[in-house]
This record gives structure tokens, C-alpha cells and sequence, in this order.
């Protein structure tokens, strides 16, 4: 059995060696580069056995995966992108279940670093991915942030999230690198929404409420997001003002169409107040984990009420 890693880059000369020079377990290590400017290229010569160029000059990574997977002539496939690394103890199990062979497909834990500190809430731990697997299960879908498809029948295997067996990724370097990419993203969302909706998008300012909220009720508390203390308050509140602003970027793209607004004075109103209840819930509920005795009863009550 034998192992190719497939690792997908654009411009990456600043991150891409220490990706490279974590995966020289593998039997072959193959990088698609999309049209880089940079030292890219010559910096996988040193680590790749194969490099192939990419025909068109994608944005992001899905719609190369697929063409990359074809290149790949090992029993296994690892996915690996070029701000991520593949520590030792994960390197030796990754080669165990090749030995193995108990399953043919397995999620992995990813650990998330931003600004220098690992995420381990907020939604980004334990960050599952689908990244390794037998060549000819998997593929992917062309859009942004597009999920696998895995073929029928395979053996589903999620690994056990430890630090130590975790992909590392080098998220966001600062803010600044943050708010490029959320502005780029939100881009390429927001276009491709605007060509599969068309004429059937509508927005509003409840639906924007139900978006923003969802997001940020479920990063921030239900996934305890404040325990990443001021990385996690501002990006549980960025990550949910993403679905709102590739909302607005999708309605830009469509005209500014006042017949695209959909609202409803009554609506909103009524969904305040859920947005309000919602909010007391998880305030009592962030309370009581920090009560206990007849002080954390009154709190459970209060919220069961939704006061």
C-alpha cells in the first residue's frame, strides 16, 4: 500500500515549505500550482515529485481538487492545503491505517491556529475534514467551500480528535489577513448565489436577523466561543456578519431591485423579540455554568421561561 499527497497552491512561496517538508513520509507528493507569480514552483521543486499547472486561474481550491485527484497514482490520497502541515505522530498513524486498512475513508481533526493561538472553540475544534482516503472514492464538488462526495459503500471513519493527530492550520496570520479573505469570499459566494438564484433571490431584514443570529448564537455560545476570549467574541461576530454580507454582495450583483426586498414591519418585529428570547436563553445558559446551588436553580427557571 502506498500513500500520495496532493497539495493545491497559488502565490504561496511564504507558507508552502513547511507544508511541503511535513508530508516527505509520503511515497509521492504531488502539487498543483494555479498559475503562481512568486517562488512557488521553485520552492516545491525541492520537495515534489510531480508539479502540474492548473489551466485556468481559479480563486479558490474546489474546482482544482478533483483534476488534482487524477494525477494521483497511489493507493491513498491525503489532501493537504499550503497553510496546513502534517505533524509526526499524525504522519505514523496515517501510515498505520495504510497498513491497516480498517476503513476508506477517514475525517481528520484540524487544529486551528489564528493570530497565533489555537481556536479550540468557537466551531473551530475538532474542525473535522475529510482529507484522507483510497484513490477513486472522493471527489468534489466546483463551488466555495463545496463538501466531498464520497462513493457508496466506503468505510466511513471519523480519527479520534487529539491535539497530536490533528492537521495544523495556519488560519488567519492577523485581522488584516481576516478581512481580505472575508472580503474574497463573500465575492465568490455571493456570485455564485447571484447565478443560481437569479430571479428567485429575495432578501430581508428578518431573514439578515435569522442569518446573523443563527451563526453567531451557535459560534459564540452554544460552541463557546468566549472561552477563545477576544478572538473568539469578534470572530463568532465576523463569521456570523459573513452570511449577512454575502447576502448584501448577492444583492448588489442582482441591481439593487427594490422588488428583491421582501419585508414585513410585523415580521421583523416578531423576530426581534425571538432574537431577544434567544439571547436571554443563552445568556442564563453561559450563566449557570459559572453558578451552583439555589443561585444556579433561579437561573435554570429564569431561563426555561425565557426572562
Amino acid at each position: 500500500m502506498s500513500i500520495s499527497v496532493v497539495v493545491i497552491a497559488k502565490n504561496a512561496e511564504n507558507i508552502i515549505t513547511r507544508s511541503l517538508k511535513s508530508v516527505q513520509f509520503a511515497d509521492e507528493v504531488i502539487l498543483v500550482d494555479i498559475k503562481s507569480t512568486d517562488e512557488t514552483r521553485q520552492i516545491a521543486e525541492k520537495y515534489c515529485t510531480k508539479i502540474y499547472d492548473y489551466k485556468e486561474d481559479s480563486r479558490f481550491v474546489e474546482p482544482v481538487r478533483n483534476f488534482a485527484f487524477s494525477k494521483a497514482t497511489k493507493d491513498w490520497i491525503l489532501v493537504l492545503d499550503a497553510d496546513e502541515e502534517i505533524k509526526e505522530a499524525l504522519a505514523l498513524k496515517l501510515q498505520e491505517i495504510d497498513q491497516k486498512d480498517l476503513g476508506d475513508v477517514y475525517h481528520l481533526s484540524r487544529k486551528n491556529i489564528v493570530s497565533n493561538y489555537w481556536m479550540q472553540n468557537t466551531g473551530w475544534w475538532p474542525d473535522y475534514q475529510l482529507r484522507f482516503f483510497k484513490n477513486g472514492l472522493v471527489s468534489w464538488g466546483t463551488k466555495i467551500h463545496a463538501k466531498p462526495e464520497i462513493k457508496a459503500g466506503s468505510r466511513v471513519v471519523i480519527l479520534e480528535a487529539k491535539e497530536d493527530l490533528a492537521i495544523l492550520h495556519h488560519n488567519y496570520k492577523d485581522t488584516k489577513d481576516y478581512l481580505a479573505r472575508f472580503d474574497r469570499y463573500t465575492d465568490i459566494e455571493a456570485e455564485q448565489k447571484a447565478e443560481e438564484l437569479k430571479d428567485n433571490f429575495s432578501i430581508s431584514q428578518s431573514g439578515m436577523l435569522k442569518a446573523f443570529s443563527d451563526d453567531w448564537f451557535r459560534r459564540f455560545f452554544d460552541k463557546q466561543g468566549y472561552k477563545d476570549g477576544v478572538r473568539g467574541f469578534y470572530l463568532s461576530l465576523m463569521q456570523a456578519a459573513y452570511q449577512m454580507t454575502t447576502q448584501m454582495k448577492t444583492f448588489d450583483l442582482l441591481g439593487n431591485k427594490n422588488s428583491l426586498e421582501k419585508d414585513s414591519r410585523q415580521l421583523l418585529i416578531k423576530d426581534l423579540r425571538h432574537f431577544q428570547k434567544e439571547l436571554n436563553y443563552w445568556i442564563n445558559d453561559m450563566e449557570i455554568k459559572e453558578k451552583n446551588g439555589l443561585t444556579k436553580l433561579v437561573i435554570v427557571l429564569k431561563r426555561k421561561l425565557g426572562l
